[in-house]
């Protein structure tokens, strides 16, 4: 049961990291010198932890980068000792941000793999380095006229992120494109609320919430009981002030069949 648990868990746990990492920007020495902010994230399933999140953002008035890291602790280092990290580049324009780069790497094991794309100006379709290439035997394919029009997953948010803090809603479709999936991602504004702390370093006060859909387009496992089941499955992002005034991702829920799971900003 354990394993079992450990095996779903992973799961989660990688799309739980994938949206923290996604709401946060990376430092770059084209950003002025103090916007730089360091944060930290628990993911957990009930009492048990299951990896922790080390991000860092800043925005520069002419390029974004966005990074994020994280790897498996506890039991289910044990079973699946996984760490991955990615990290965006793109352009910051009067119209907002738009990507240029996406590159992520994970291990599991003894096992990595890399991803590259490129995203350039007036070619309608990003181009990909991946290592190794996907087994389609494992995985559903990703046709490539698919891939137009897409962003990374990080710069969708991280353009959420910036309708909130102009006052509008954190609402949003688009289609999602990171090297291994294809997805298409519609974003909803659930309201504000209210959070109370339910661990002691955890943020407390007032948060906005906002739901996230996905749709499988490619990419997904064949076998997983999950790409199936997307209405059973319900993700809530909620965006807080820290005492500096920033709005950033505080917390993070992820309600599915076998239980739910909480990514939590660290406070202290």
């Amino acid at each position: 049961m354990t394993g079992f648990v450990a095996a779903r868990g992973r799961s989660v746990t990688v799309s739980l990291l994938a949206a923290l990492a996604a709401l946060i920007s990376g430092p770059e020495d084209t950003v002025a010198e103090g916007e730089n902010t360091e944060l930290r994230y628990q993911v957990a399933w009930g009492n048990m932890t299951l990896a922790e999140a080390k991000v860092n953002f800043a925005l520069g008035e002419e390029r974004y980068e966005i990074e994020g890291s994280g790897e498996s602790q506890g039991a289910l280092a044990f079973f699946f000792p996984w760490k991955g990290s990615a990290r965006t580049v793109g352009k910051t324009t009067s119209d907002g941000y738009s990507v240029s780069r996406h590159d992520s790497e994970g291990s599991y094991k003894d096992k990595t793999r890399r991803t590259t794309v490129l995203w350039t100006v007036n070619e309608p379709l990003p181009t990909l380095e991946a290592e190794p290439q996907p087994d389609l035997s494992e995985v559903t394919p990703v046709p490539e006229a698919e891939t137009a029009d897409t962003a990374d997953p990080f710069t969708v948010l991280i353009s959420t992120l910036d309708k909130l803090e102009q006052g509008d809603p954190c609402e949003a479709e688009a289609r999602v494109w990171d090297g291994r999936r294809r997805y298409d991602l519609k974003i909803e504004h659930i309201g504000e609320s209210e959070l109370s702390p339910d661990r002691p370093w955890a943020y407390s006060g007032a948060a906005i919430g906002c739901r996230l859909t996905y749709t499988p387009i490619g990419g997904f496992r064949r076998e997983s009981e999950w790409k199936d089941k997307q209405d059973e499955i319900s993700r809530v992002i909620w965006v807080g002030r820290l005492p500096n005034e920033q709005l950033v991702p505080v917390r993070i829920e992820l309600s599915a069949p076998i239980g739910n799971f909480v990514g939590r900003l660290y406070t202290q």
